[in-house]
């Protein structure tokens, strides 16, 4: 008869208890201090277009539902094709980043579309934290600001919202045993 060997993995668990315990930020991605995040972000419009033969145009004109909205209607779009509508929206890419309480976001974004954004960052509070500043098309820009409060932070293009928008989350800085 062959012989079984067990394998006892009491030690092994106990270890993972003890690194879970005296090391949950580093275990669980968490720093134990504020962190500077660059995000690199890019300024774009996205379009859609089809012919009336296809699929008829909105009843209603999008520029009316919001300012993110363009649209151009058959004969507008396209003069050599007269059956051609599109409609397109603007938005920042990505559109929701996730930080900790303290951490410093640095916006990184190039405008690839658009000629124009007035663009401005406000806190959970609503108040600015960086004023409204003017992007263009082709160049790039960068932004920085502490995450201060917990909530929502929201950087806005204001001839373009709301589709134009990106979310700024800022969750509690968990705190490990020894930081107090």
């Amino acid at each position: 008869m062959g012989k079984t060997k067990v394998l006892n993995l009491s030690g092994i668990h106990a270890g993972l208890v003890l690194l879970l315990v005296f090391l949950p930020g580093q275990i669980l991605g968490q720093t134990a201090g504020p962190t500077t995040y660059t995000i690199f972000m890019t300024a774009v419009e996205v379009k859609g277009g089809t012919t009336a033969d296809k699929l008829a145009p909105p009843p209603v004109n999008p520029k009316d539902l919001s300012k993110g909205y363009d649209f151009k209607a058959p004969g507008e779009a396209d003069k050599s094709n007269p059956q051609r509508w599109e409609v397109s929206s603007y938005r920042f890419d990505p559109g929701f980043v996730t930080v900790r309480q303290g951490d410093t976001v640095k916006f990184t974004a190039f405008v690839v579309n658009g000629d124009e954004h007035h663009v401005r960052v406000n806190d959970p509070d609503g108040r600015e934290v960086i004023a409204e500043t003017k992007w263009n098309r082709g160049r790039e820009y960068q932004l920085s600001f502490v995450a201060k409060k917990l909530g929502t932070y929201h950087l806005t293009c204001s001839d373009h919202a709301p589709t134009m928008a990106a979310t700024i989350l800022v969750l509690p800085r968990n705190r490990g045993r020894n930081e107090g």
